[in-house]
């Protein structure tokens, strides 16, 4: 039996004009329309654009470079199947192969970048950077240089140079996902309870930070779901745990593969009189070498084993973190809590939902290899980024991170966890957690992982 399919796409080309067809087909706002190997997309707003692609051996190919609302949709052929060869290895894993981004500069002076995972893409005055800034700058740009009439002018041909200064490299080590410090013992006892289940409806997601001089601007943008084999990981204490030093620690390792990748583009600085680089980095989880379920418990008689364990590359627990550092960028949550009894310090539980919300993410720090590599760099873009997350509804799949400790003080204290502010589909901002925690008598806490 013949497919209809082909025989639709014909009647379609044939019914009306070629330019009607493609721009029906690449008006697809939930995925990437593909037609003879190519991806289709209907980039709409105005400005300019790259389309570029991370690959396995640390280059960037830039695959497509236009300028927005043209008639015809853009066609692009994306080197996929190099990142599936790279990573469907049989290896018992979690993967998710990286997205092709879209880098642009709109004609009202916003930079954006978005990760391509619809047809329909709209380079939207919401990018992640308005290049006008809040305050307008005296001083003129250099001949023939794009002012948008604030503290940067853009190289006319920013795009030029592109591919040959971007690079990536991919990392693959034991990371720290979830973590808890108690000092200066402040504590008597304490229990816990940690729990992280990934899945194929958990979701990897480019993190992108921007490098403006006095801050740095942080956004996300959705990727793909995991395939393969899950991570089920429960961590608990049996029993109250006496802490019984001035530096109480614990730390759930994992072993993560993800890419770290950096580009620049020119500009002026009418504030400095400065030719300088608006430096872009972002990161993006390819995968989970640990899978399987694991059953971890703590007491204070027996230590830290084992009742339940299969997988490959189990879990880790010690008493140091293996991270970069929290990122510099992260809000720390406070409660105050004063001595005596019991007290619920913080219990954060992110689980499955539609969109990327506050309770559907999480994000964990970047390992002190990427970390080091990234500082040689631009150190302030090292420490702001992390690999992100989101939790979403995918067939009948299942994504937790639970994350919560109770203490009893010995003196009045603070608890506290961090979350880190992005901007989503360049638009509403999101607090993400990090989930480690500090119990602590200090006033200033960002201090502690830093």
């Amino acid at each position: 039996m013949v497919s209809k399919k082909p025989l639709l796409i014909v009647l379609i080309l044939l019914g009306g004009t070629a330019a009607g067809a493609l721009s029906y087909t690449a008006g697809n706002e939930d995925s990437v329309t593909r037609i003879l190997g190519y991806d289709v997309y209907k980039i709409e707003g105005s400005g300019d654009y790259i389309i570029y692609h991370p690959l396995p051996n640390g280059s960037i190919k830039v695959l497509k470079k236009g300028e927005a609302g043209r008639l015809f949709p853009t066609f692009v052929k994306v080197p996929r199947q190099e990142w599936i060869r790279q990573l469907s290895t049989g290896e018992e894993a979690l993967y998710a192969p990286p997205t092709p981004l879209i880098l642009y500069v709109t004609r009202d002076g916003n930079l954006g970048i978005k990760s391509l995972t619809s047809s329909r893409v709209e380079l939207d005055g919401k990018g992640i950077l308005n290049l006008k800034g809040e305050v307008e700058v005296t001083g003129s740009c250099p001949r023939g240089w794009i002012d948008f009439g604030g503290r940067y002018c853009l190289n006319p041909q920013w795009d030029l140079y592109f591919e040959s200064r971007a690079k990536s490299k991919t990392f693959n080590e034991w990371v720290s996902v979830m973590g808890l410090k108690i000092e200066n013992r402040v504590a008597e006892e304490m229990n816990f309870d940690w729990v992280l289940v990934l899945s194929r409806s958990t979701y990897s997601y480019w993190t992108i930070g921007i490098d403006v001089g006095p801050f740095t601007v942080l956004s996300v943008s959705k990727g793909h779901h995991f395939e393969g084999w899950a991570l089920d990981i429960g961590y608990h204490s049996l029993g109250p745990l006496t802490v019984n030093s001035d530096t109480w620690e614990r730390y759930l390792n994992i072993k993560v593969e993800y890419i770290v990748a950096h580009a620049k583009v020119p500009a002026y600085d009418k504030l400095t009189g400065r030719y300088v680089d608006i430096e872009v980095a972002q990161t993006y989880p390819i995968k989970i070498h640990s899978t399987g379920k694991y059953t971890v418990w703590e007491s204070s008689t027996d230590g830290t084993y084992f009742t339940e364990s299969q997988g490959n590359n189990p879990p880790r627990i010690t008493t140091t973190p293996s991270i970069w550092s929290i990122s510099r960028e992260a809000e720390w949550k406070r409660k105050w809590i004063s001595a005596g009894s019991w007290k619920s310090a913080v219990y954060v539980r992110q689980s499955q939902s539609e969109v990327f919300s506050s309770s559907s993410s999480l994000s964990i720090p970047i390992g002190y290899a990427a970390g080091k590599y990234l500082a040689g760099i631009n150190r302030k873009l090292a420490g702001a980024l992390s690999l992100t997350f989101g939790f979403h509804k995918y067939m009948n799949a299942v994504s937790i991170a639970l994350y919560g400790f109770e203490v009893k003080p010995k003196k009045s204290c603070y608890a506290t966890y961090s979350v880190l502010g992005v901007k989503v589909n360049n638009k509403s901002k999101v607090s993400v957690p990090l989930v480690f925690g500090i119990i602590t008598d200090l006033t200033i806490q960002e201090q502690a992982y830093a």
